[in-house]
């Protein structure tokens, strides 16, 4: 894989923003964009326990163990949410994870720790989420199925976020009904999936306080280098049809794929995964073909 560094910004205004990154579908870090947060100050893991470690949280475990085809994963165990953070605070190895969690809905207080800076419009006010990783722990590569821009800001640790634009989905072995892929970029495997070796994209380590733009669409893998959280704020896709296509993924594509996995189980997964490289496969083999004929 080719990968170039992601743009760092300090400061820049809404306009020259929406034409060098939201139009094009860059993304870039921000490292000035939650300079005003209480929440960079406050949000350390004691306070956390302090206001929230009574309530009961879900972790999930390594995806490449609960059936990678489907979108849903289940959860392994249930602990508290001071458990589970002193996992985090300690940089113990795992893999366990707690993705989309909405922990304002149980302690609202909270939400006076953030704004919603005015860089974009179409916030999505209702749906802050929190996301949370052990040391080791990794997010599969996919890209949001709403295809909404996030503005994700980091907390506690550092992340290693390797990201592609929806032109290089021809070489990342996209599984069909899903925003899923079928490979996995820390272990790849180039003999099974050898397209990965043609796919070009961007690479950063995002540390606290700074702010991570993932425009519509963009395909991303995440690895925790230590334990570490972030917050992750929401804009509306900015295009009518972003928004149409955004709608169509979760009531049509994700319903879909859900019923043909209660009815066919294993087969509909192996299916997924074996077309997924077959049509992949072919694109590298034309692509092959081709250049030796120009040759």
């Amino acid at each position: 894989m080719q990968l170039r560094s992601v743009d760092v910004v300090e400061h820049i205004d809404p306009e020259d923003f929406y034409q060098r990154y939201v139009k094009t579908l860059t993304p870039v870090k921000l490292t000035n964009y939650a300079k005003d947060w209480p929440a960079l100050q406050k949000w350390t893991y004691s306070h956390l326990k302090e206001i929230a470690g009574r309530h009961k949280v879900k972790l999930h475990g390594a995806w490449q163990d609960h059936e990678p085809t489907q979108i849903e994963m289940p959860a392994v165990k249930e602990v508290t949410f001071a458990e589970y953070l002193d996992i985090l605070e300690k940089d113990t190895p795992s893999d366990l994870r707690i993705f989309l969690f909405n922990l304002f809905k149980l302690e609202p207080s909270l939400l006076k720790d953030f704004t919603f800076p005015p860089i974009m419009e179409g916030y999505l006010e209702d749906y802050p989420y929190l996301f949370f990783g052990a040391a080791g722990s990794d997010v599969r590569l996919h890209y949001d199925i709403d295809l909404s821009n996030v503005f994700i800001t980091q907390f506690g640790g550092t992340k290693r976020i390797t990201l592609f634009d929806q032109s290089q989905t021809k070489y990342l072995y996209k599984l069909p009904f899903t925003t899923h892929s079928a490979a996995d970029i820390r272990a790849a495997d180039y003999e099974k999936y050898p397209a990965l070796k043609l796919a070009e994209g961007w690479q950063t380590e995002l540390k606290p306080g700074e702010t991570l733009f993932m425009p519509a669409g963009i395909w991303h893998y995440i690895e925790y280098l230590g334990g570490s959280f972030s917050l992750s704020l929401r804009t509306l896709n900015p295009t009518r049809l972003g928004k149409i296509h955004g709608a169509y993924n979760v009531f049509v594509i994700r319903k879909l794929d859900e019923y043909l996995h209660k009815f066919y189980k294993n087969s509909w997964g192996d299916y997924k995964l074996r077309t997924a490289i077959e049509r992949t496969n072919e694109i590298v083999a034309e692509q092959l073909a081709d250049r030796n004929s120009i040759k």
